[in-house]
């Protein structure tokens, strides 16, 4: 009997693994990525289909006897096309549910290895492209598959499970957005695509961890259960509790803080969704967000809290808080453009001053690629990459931001020409993957009001209360009217007669060093 492998290891050994082995793998790896979002038998069976075009003579001849060159083997198009010939009804229009599930997981068959247009450069849809390629030996491919792989029978099996997971949230999907809005079916297409892209994620991140667990020979350490995570979540928030309660509370400013932490720990009783937290400039946001999230991921068994923030400089400051008090650094992943911890591993190995094996520094490569670290701190940047980059390495994530929790620092730094893709993408989190968002600022942005707004109402964690925000007042602003730049120049003369000091603010570079030259002659260092 002909045995169709998948890989053969680099080693001495040259061991070899079948299709069959590797699909399966990655079917339940992909299984055990969806499934706190209860969409396991979904991700199972794409994980399962995935590579069934390496079961035909013309890749077997490619791996083993190096016939061709990479790429030259096309064994993506074969799983796509069993899907919509065997499960699609055809239609062009009126589409089922059914139908709508055929495509979302021929989606996630087809792109494990690069996004596809729906529309390709020669005209023709993206899936009848893949149902009309010759010369990929789809008969061989499926024939093979079910001989050696998995019968006819259990594979319908299978998808009538998918369909029974996916057609519920495609239910939710449609009533989103409200009917009556003009943005309807847009708004739609995109869930939709936000759905196809969270099923690709569990397939790419299973199909990469079993292919380098073989190449490796070596498993990754196993995945935290449920119960392991809410001890987790419990021991951490019992130290940060800790930490906190040495606190002083003498100032007017440690009262207030004090008051906002504990207004953020009740709030984490709340079930999920979008909240703000919405307090001013030093009322200790960091610490506050961190209390909630850790409260909130024990109470509703979250799997992982990530914070974000849009410059390294608040990233590393935000990390040195958050390690500080969570005192156990193995179970924080930092990932941002900074010289990453995998580096410095590297570096340390390689000058011989390090104790960590390589098998530590292959689980911690794993954890940048899929972010299965309990707590994650990140850029915007490599959040908004997670959503909507085209890339497999980002798309590869997207399944770790489900049932968890994302704190966004700074969340008006988002850019405004990406708002209403951060707006809908939250919508889709919160609505359909159970994940918890805080919208951290000082200075919120007025989501509600865009064409594709967040989900309103958007609660505050904690209520404004001008009692506690006259705590953090710093500045007395006076309106002096419109002058120029010659009588700011004097005015600033004025203020320099009785101050040490003096900041003032241009919103150019021509006017501060217009203004720098006409106060050259006042007996004050200028800067």
């Amino acid at each position: 009997m002909t045995q169709y492998l998948a890989h053969i290891s680099m080693d001495e050994q040259q061991r070899t693994q079948s299709v069959e082995t590797h699909c399966q793998n990655t079917a339940a790896y992909a299984a055990q990525a969806l499934s706190p979002v209860s969409l396991a038998a979904s991700g199972y069976l794409a994980g399962l289909i995935h590579d069934i075009g390496k079961y035909t003579d013309k890749f077997q001849n490619y791996l083993i006897r190096q016939i061709g060159t990479r790429g030259s083997v096309n064994y993506t198009f074969a799983g796509v096309r069993l899907l919509l010939e065997r499960y699609h009804s055809k239609k062009s229009t009126d589409l089922s549910f059914a139908d709508i599930v055929c495509e979302v997981l021929a989606v996630a068959v087809g792109g494990h290895h690069g996004l596809f247009d729906c529309i390709s450069e020669q005209g023709k849809n993206g899936f009848e492209e893949r149902l009309t390629r010759q010369g990929i030996d789809y008969d061989q491919a499926v024939n093979e598959f079910f001989r050696c792989c998995v019968s006819s029978e259990e594979l319908d099996q299978r998808f009538y499970e998918a369909e029974q997971q996916l057609t519920p949230v495609l239910e939710r999907i449609s009533n989103m957005t409200d009917l009556n809005r003009d943005q309807y079916e847009e708004e739609t297409h995109f869930y939709s695509g936000l759905l196809c892209r969270l099923i690709l994620s569990a397939v790419i991140d299973g199909d990469r961890q079993d292919t380098a667990e073989f190449m490796r020979n070596q498993a990754f350490p196993q995945k935290r259960t449920q119960d392991e995570l809410d001890q987790l979540w419990s021991e951490c928030l019992a130290r940060v509790e800790q930490k906190l309660c040495v606190f002083p509370q003498i100032s007017e400013i440690d009262k207030a803080r004090q008051t906002i932490s504990a207004q953020c720990k009740a709030a984490a009783k709340q079930s999920g969704g979008i909240f703000r937290l919405n307090v001013p400039t030093g009322g200790g946001k960091t610490l506050s967000s961190l209390r909630y999230a850790l409260a909130h991921a024990k109470e509703y068994h979250k799997q992982h809290i990530i914070f974000t923030a849009p410059l390294l400089s608040i990233l590393d400051q935000n990390a040195h808080v958050i390690r500080d008090f969570i005192q156990d650094d193995s179970i924080i992943l930092e990932h941002h453009s900074n010289l990453s911890e995998t580096e410095q591993i590297i570096q340390e190995i390689q000058n011989n001053t390090s104790n960590i094996s390589n098998e530590h520094l292959n689980h911690h490569e794993l954890l940048l690629e899929n972010w299965d670290s309990p707590i994650i701190i990140t850029t915007q940047v490599q959040l908004l990459h997670t959503l909507f980059l085209g890339k497999t390495s980002a798309i590869r994530r997207f399944h770790a931001l489900c049932n968890s929790i994302i704190v966004i620092d700074e969340v008006q730094t988002i850019p405004a020409k990406m708002l209403s893709l951060f707006t809908l993408a939250m919508n889709f989190l919160a609505k359909v993957c159970g994940t918890t968002i805080v919208l951290c600022s000082a200075t919120q942005p007025c989501v509600e009001t865009l064409e594709h707004p967040l989900h309103t109402p958007i609660p505050d964690l904690v209520p404004y209360d001008p009692v506690i925000w006259k705590a953090f007042q710093r500045t007395n602003i006076i309106d002096i009217g419109s002058k120029s730049l010659e009588q700011i120049a004097a005015f600033a003369s004025e203020c320099l007669a009785d101050r040490n000091s003096l900041l003032i603010v241009c919103n150019k570079k021509a006017q501060a060093e217009m203004l720098l030259h006409l106060l050259e002659n006042q007996d004050t260092d200028l800067f």
